[in-house]
């Protein structure tokens, strides 16, 4: 998953105020498209999309699915866009709506019923929001405090824990606790005269505050595991090679309007599907985890060598050198290959 912007080199309804010594357009000005979308490594298809029956089914359980909100999603999907302006962008939680629609279709879609599925980000302070942070607590009693209480999952007897984070009697009934207070609770050793830096460090350390995010969490309801790809490695995520595709088509056959390029973007999904660029993206991003898992660096993974990755095009070869089946035998290690490449 990701969201990529499109900018038009339309102006807004007030050209008409510019003189005419203004510059050309420049890029970023004009009226702009953000689109939000997923792309699949299955060989049905590189977008998701249930069929009209499935749709029937998944609005029967989840009838949610069937209200109008403000952003525009693609039939039977959950592929989503906006027409930036005002106030609307895609923040948190638009992203949280995105995602729970998809993982309440997902469990609909016949072609994916016996797979494991796992959800790829990048870390955009949209897909990384926590429900709160050690640096949202104030130390003394009254004080700031984001959360009623905290639940957290204790290693030592693997059982779920909730501590809260209010007074529920006394004379500060009714008040936040502070970190200190929650310190002590958790059984944690604070230092004589600590300050509030070193306490927030102290309690960083424990479970209850390494909590997970938000779309994690979401992630898990619903059975579903969400990995985050590690910061500056765009070779991990091969929807970024999508985009590249994309705004490429739209630029080479464009015409500045606005209407033009959304036009052209429905025209470049399926152009990217005909010409399965998307086995060619697929190939590429196991061909970088095996790499990875094998002991290679950032720097080896870049020098593997084009036909490598996307086969002889002068041989005649498949687009992407290798087949959906063909992919099976570096599931296993692959799994394991995110991780690895995350400390790297």
């Amino acid at each position: 998953h990701d969201e990529c912007t499109f900018r038009s080199g339309e102006v807004s309804a007030r050209r008409c105020v510019i003189d005419d010594s203004a510059p050309f357009f420049s890029k970023g000005r004009g009226r702009s498209y953000m689109i939000s979308d997923f792309l699949v490594i299955h060989p049905s298809s590189p977008y998701f999309q249930l069929s009209p029956a499935e749709w029937n089914q998944a609005t029967q359980r989840y009838p949610k699915l069937l209200e109008e909100v403000d952003i525009i999603y693609e039939k039977f999907s959950a592929s989503a866009a906006i027409n930036i302006g005002s106030d609307l962008y895609m923040d948190n939680e638009l992203i949280l709506e995105q995602f729970e629609r998809l993982f309440q279709m997902l469990q609909f879609k016949e072609e994916y019923k016996t797979h494991t599925i796992e959800v790829l980000v990048d870390n955009a302070r949209t897909h990384t929001s926590k429900k709160f942070s050690v640096n949202d607590f104030n130390m003394k009693p009254g004080t700031r405090c984001p959360v009623q209480s905290i639940e957290y999952l204790d290693p030592a007897t693997n059982q779920r824990k909730t501590i809260n984070c209010y007074f529920t009697d006394g004379e500060n009934k009714g008040k936040s606790r502070g970190l200190l207070n929650i310190a002590l609770n958790l059984g944690l050793k604070v230092p004589l005269n600590c300050k509030l830096q070193q306490l927030k460090e102290l309690v960083s350390q424990h479970p209850a505050f390494q909590n997970v995010t938000k779309l994690e969490k979401l992630g898990t309801q619903y059975g579903i595991q969400v990995l985050y790809v590690p910061k500056y490695h765009c070779e991990l995520n091969p929807i970024e090679g999508y985009w590249c595709h994309m705004k490429q088509f739209v630029r080479k056959h464009n015409d500045q309007t606005f209407n033009k390029m959304v036009s052209l973007i429905g025209e470049a999904r399926k152009n990217f599907k005909d010409r399965q660029i998307y086995l060619e993206l697929c190939r590429r991003f196991w061909t970088t985890l095996i790499a990875y898992n094998d002991g290679k660096d950032y720097k080896q993974v870049l020098q593997i060598p084009i036909y490598a990755v996307y086969g002889d095009r002068e041989q005649g070869d498949e687009p992407c050198g290798k087949n959906f089946e063909e992919f099976d035998f570096a599931k296993e290690r692959a799994i394991i290959s995110l991780t690895v490449a995350a400390t790297r």
